[in-house]
């Protein structure tokens, strides 16, 4: 007995030891990896905010920084992931309007994962702390989704309305240079705001085809992509622009326009799916309230854990399929 005590003591100081190397591991690495980048940018914004170029200094800052800084964190996910699926992180961090670079960004992952396991191991309860942190990872990763997806939706809103001013200012006589200078002038953010990097990046050297493309780098969205394509094929073949960016718009317009019709038509199936999904949650709280004992003799059976997740796993499963179901991409 005595012996066995003395091993869970040395286990449980061994414990706290870890804990107390992971804590002082996380703050070392907020500290090099967080906090003195973002003071660095900063210091950078401050010194071009006053020229009226703030996103766009955002950008060439973030693009500086990943050039200069190659930290350990980098060089580890380079030799593992490949340079080129290092550059596409970046172009979804870019895309949600995250102007981290990759290694930050996934330190502040890890960073919330050690959280998540620290939690466990005070809890006692291994699984759960596995799980919290796994679900503290994945945190940042759906709010750059939900950005990244809400600043599509409100782009290709505003895509009509910026070809037809485009296609009028180019009938008017002016260049396109000076037609997505007048569109950045117009037309609200998000895409006034990236109609200005384009014009600014050309006007200080960048060819207008590569400063299209490094803006649909930065947007996901079909639409703004039909623009791009456009102006790249005019450059190489000549045409009337103008004519061109209207009837873009006119399709747009009008994609739109199903798109509102197909969502009004399967908003019965939406919503019908959502109760679905939510039925089993609600039954179950309600008979926990109603019946404790009904519900604590499931909880405490030892077959009871595997029948919440196999439960769990189909109601995952059916979810997913009734999203499959009424989910119309137009």
């Amino acid at each position: 007995m005595r012996f066995l005590a003395e091993q869970a003591n040395s286990t449980y100081i061994i414990g706290l030891v870890g804990v107390f190397v992971g804590v002082c591991l996380a703050l070392s690495s907020i500290h090099h990896l967080i906090i003195k980048p973002i003071s660095r940018r900063k210091d950078l914004e401050k010194r071009l905010k006053k020229s009226g170029r703030d996103r766009l200094a955002k950008v060439q800052i973030l693009k500086n920084i990943q050039e200069n800084e190659k930290s350990l964190v980098m060089t580890v996910l380079e030799s593992l992931a490949g340079l080129g699926k290092i550059e596409n992180f970046q172009r979804f961090l870019l895309q949600g309007d995250i102007f981290w670079t990759p290694a930050t960004f996934i330190s502040v992952m890890g960073i919330l994962f050690c959280t998540g396991l620290i939690l466990g191991i005070y809890l006692h309860n291994s699984l759960l702390g596995f799980g919290a942190g796994l679900g503290l990872a994945l945190l940042p990763l759906l709010v750059v989704q939900i950005k990244k997806r809400r600043k599509a939706a409100i782009i290709e809103k505003q895509m009509p309305e910026c070809m037809e001013l485009l296609a009028r200012s180019m009938r008017a006589g002016h260049a396109l240079p000076s037609a997505i200078e007048l569109a950045s002038k117009e037309i609200q953010p998000p895409l006034g705001l990236e109609m200005k990097i384009v014009y600014e990046e050309q006007r200080l050297g960048l060819g207008m085809n590569m400063a299209l493309r490094r803006m649909g780098e930065r947007v996901d969205s079909q639409d703004l992509q039909f623009f791009i394509t456009a102006v790249m094929l005019q450059s190489e073949t000549g045409g009337n622009l103008a004519e061109i960016l209207e009837n873009i718009g006119f399709l747009i317009r009008e994609r739109l326009k199903l798109k509102g019709k197909v969502k009004a038509l399967t908003a019965e199936g939406r919503f019908s799916a959502l109760i679905l999904a939510l039925l089993p949650f609600v039954v179950f709280g309600a008979v926990n309230v109603m019946n404790r004992e009904y519900i604590s003799t499931l909880l405490n059976d030892p077959a009871g854990p595997k029948l919440i997740a196999a439960a769990l796993t189909s109601i995952g499963f059916g979810i997913l399929w009734l999203k499959k179901i009424v989910q119309i991409r137009v």
